[in-house]
């Protein structure tokens, strides 16, 4: 009798939850301000090296799982690029990542379909380069993937609303932001901000750069089941 009773509170405490689950897959895309932060950039004098804003975007497909109407575990597969241009007296330069994200989040939603996710991400860099042109007679475009860091440990935030549109479709758009918790700099060796100048401006004393973008995010997600 005691396991009978205990069965029936468990089904009893379970069926909410298993009677509003819902399945969501849809597309997203995010365009982003991108940053490259280091501390020789931000300490530097402008006629040395300064930041220009510099912006980059990504996209793929996303995937969800609602235990309630209120909460959910959603992950992204994102293709990305982040880049950060720098100036000085003279000369122009720019470090550009190719990247493949892949956010895991917690979703908070209200009624009113207002979302607020946190949670972190796995970003594998694919492809980096690096180009520097102090006219008229230096121009270099280098692939430096081997002084970049294969991968970053990133935390990720956002806000949003959830739009209702018909046959389980809807419109998402909201804010994005991430910023990396791992050094980019592979093995701590040189910055990657400045692979060319680091010995004429900071006596060749690494220091960890790490990544920052925010974005404005939409998207369209069909949902498998009801969140009610």
């Amino acid at each position: 009798m005691k396991k009978l009773i205990c069965t029936v509170l468990i089904l009893g405490a379970i069926s909410p939850l298993a009677s509003s689950q819902a399945l969501v897959a849809g597309i997203k895309g995010i365009y982003n301000s991108t940053w490259l932060l280091n501390t020789h950039v931000s300490e530097a004098a402008s006629t040395d090296q300064s930041y220009v804003p510099s912006f980059g975007y990504s996209y793929g497909v996303s995937g969800a799982l609602f235990l309630s109407k209120k909460f959910g575990v959603e992950m992204n597969v994102l293709y990305a690029t982040h880049s950060q241009q720098y100036e000085g007296e003279q000369y122009t330069s720019e470090t550009s990542l190719e990247k493949i994200d892949v956010p895991i989040m917690l979703k908070f939603q209200s009624k009113t379909k207002v979302y607020l996710e946190l949670g972190i991400q796995y970003a594998l860099v694919s492809k980096a380069n690096y180009y520097y042109n102090l006219p008229p007679l230096i121009e270099i475009d280098e692939n430096i993937s081997e002084k970049v860091a294969k991968s970053s440990i990133d935390a990720v935030g956002g806000v949003g609303i959830e739009l209702d549109m018909f046959l389980g479709l809807a419109f998402n758009a909201g804010l994005r932001f991430t910023g990396s918790i791992s050094d980019l700099d592979r093995d701590g060796n040189i910055d990657i901000s400045d692979p060319l100048n680091i010995n004429t401006f900071y006596n060749a004393n690494s220091e960890p750069t790490n990544s920052l973008s925010a974005g404005f995010l939409v998207g369209l997600t069909y949902s498998i089941g009801r969140k009610e």
